[in-house]
């Protein structure tokens, strides 16, 4: 299970990746839903064209909206594996 702070250290790549193992393994509608509905936002805005200066604070607004979204859904969730096994 991981804290808030060691969520909010990871890159939002790992923190997509984390959505898609709780969208996998998790047995409700709701938080799987939600899940990908997250994975869907990350890859629209990693697919988005590189913005212009102007709308590059929009789009960080954007991110950290999201980042901060993924770090909810998964806080505190003991069915995906924060540290991988070695």
């Amino acid at each position: 299970m991981a804290s808030r702070e060691e969520l909010e250290a990871l890159h939002p790549t790992r923190l997509a990746g984390l959505c898609q193992q709780l969208a996998q393994k998790c047995s409700d509608p709701n938080t799987v839903a939600r899940s990908r509905q997250l994975m869907t936002e990350y890859d629209l805005l990693q697919a988005q064209s590189p913005p212009s200066p102007k709308d590059q604070e929009e789009k960080d607004a954007k991110r950290w909206d999201l980042h901060q979204r993924m770090v909810e859904l998964l806080e505190n969730r003991n069915d995906v594996e924060f540290y991988p096994k070695s």
